[in-house]
């Protein structure tokens, strides 16, 4: 008994080093943080009735989970931000986009969307912009066609429910006032 014990403390014991080791010197490695519960004084304003579905889907992230975006606008908006790490306007953008990823971390969900980029390379955008919402790579390039996005940046809007309240091609321009007009109201 005391040798099977030792041998799982020991494999424990490596398991952690390992995880330890392979942190901060991983070019890949990344972590992301999925918004809680939407507090209680949050409410939504409804997507315009002519409003046409979000094209739903599944991508693979950073940090090697996968998410189903479709799952999260059940609860709460989502804003998609597409971009790539090479992409100059995106990183212009990118800190105020991070700045409202913060301000708005536990009403709407935000979720980087890049195609072309290495996972390196992504890895390294994440870091550089302190991103800490959801990122992965469409590397077939299929999200990418199905929300029309022929080169980043560009930001959507999708309303509580699923539907596409708008979309920015060339990037945020006034995504803040967009946040707080059509998506997210203080309880009256």
């Amino acid at each position: 008994m005391r040798r099977v014990l030792t041998g799982v403390v020991a494999a424990a014991v490596t398991m952690g080093l390992v995880a330890g080791c392979s942190g901060s010197d991983d070019p890949a490695t990344v972590s992301f943080d999925l918004p809680g519960d939407v507090p209680s004084d949050v409410t939504f304003v409804d997507a315009p009735p002519d409003a046409p579905p979000a094209p739903p889907f599944e991508l693979g992230l950073l940090d090697g989970s996968t998410l189903d975006v479709a799952e999260h606008w059940e609860q709460r908006p989502v804003v998609l931000v597409f971009f790539e790490s090479f992409c100059e306007l995106c990183a212009q953008q990118q800190a105020e986009i991070t700045e409202l990823s913060e301000e708005y971390r536990d009403a709407i969900l935000f979720v980087g969307v890049g195609s072309a980029s290495s996972e390196d390379d992504a890895a390294e955008y994440v870091r550089e912009h302190d991103i800490s919402y959801p990122v992965g790579l469409d590397a077939s390039g299929e999200v990418f066609r199905r929300y029309g996005v022929d080169e980043p940046p560009l930001v959507a809007l999708i309303a509580r429910g699923g539907q596409l309240v708008r979309g920015w091609p060339g990037g945020v321009q006034d995504l803040g006032a967009q946040l707080t007009e059509f998506v997210v109201a203080a309880a009256r």
